[in-house]
């Protein structure tokens, strides 16, 4: 899948043949030049401006346009502003979609992230490259990505909060009818181009709507209730 480049942003802001425009805010310049040197490995990528406050973060988004923020929460050695900068670029613009690469995983501060608008939640010392990139594409996209070890704690917190009536959201009744396929997770995640954790989760999240604890119950509930 291609990703799209943003139309309401004027041609004149965009670098040339890049598809995915990138602001970067990190408290770290080494941190801030390993991840433009990463993206920008590919021509289709361009990481328009670098940020280390809150402040100068907002003004980025504001003033670029970028599709994806890729930010750490830990600006100025304060979490609590990359929350509120989550909630504000969620809340007044929109278009920018928000992966954040943070140094730790924590239970707590996952959860508030992602309910002040991040759709990403990726752990530095974990992630590669390629997982890197595939999630920035996946939240350009308006898919969820969660690096290794987050998508399973947030099923825990959020699965445990919700109904088990819910019905399937369109993405875990796609991952149902792939497992149906007899995929695997990696073969999923392949398919769809997001990560194994996050075919995980929607699996996790199906599960537990389906009152299922095994593959093969998930496939015959779904199917005795006709979707699939």
């Amino acid at each position: 899948m291609e990703s799209q480049a943003r139309s309401d942003v004027a041609r004149s802001r965009r670098a040339p043949q890049a598809r995915t425009r990138v602001v970067v805010a990190d408290q770290s310049s080494i941190t801030r030049a390993g991840i433009r040197a990463i993206l920008e490995r590919s021509a289709s990528f361009a990481v328009v401006a670098e940020a280390k406050t809150y402040e100068s973060a907002y003004l980025a988004v504001e003033e670029h346009g970028p599709d994806v923020l890729v930010v750490d929460l830990d600006l100025g050695d304060d979490t609590t502003a990359g929350l509120k900068l989550c909630a504000d670029i969620a809340e007044n613009l929109p278009a920018t979609k928000i992966l954040v690469l943070a140094s730790t995983l924590s239970e707590m501060i996952i959860v508030e992230a992602l309910r002040r608008g991040a759709t990403g939640y990726m752990i530095k010392d974990t992630t590669s490259s390629d997982e890197l990139i595939k999630a920035v594409r996946a939240v350009q996209d308006g898919e969820i990505a969660f690096g290794h070890g987050v998508g399973a704690l947030v099923a825990r917190t959020f699965g445990a909060a919700r109904p088990n009536s819910d019905k399937l959201t369109d993405r875990e009744l796609e991952i149902v009818r792939f497992v149906a396929q007899g995929l695997g997770n990696k073969q999923i995640a392949h398919a769809l181009f997001i990560s194994e954790s996050t075919v995980k989760f929607h699996i996790h999240n199906a599960s537990i709507k389906l009152h299922a604890h095994k593959r093969a119950e998930i496939v015959h509930r779904a199917t005795t209730i006709g979707l699939i």
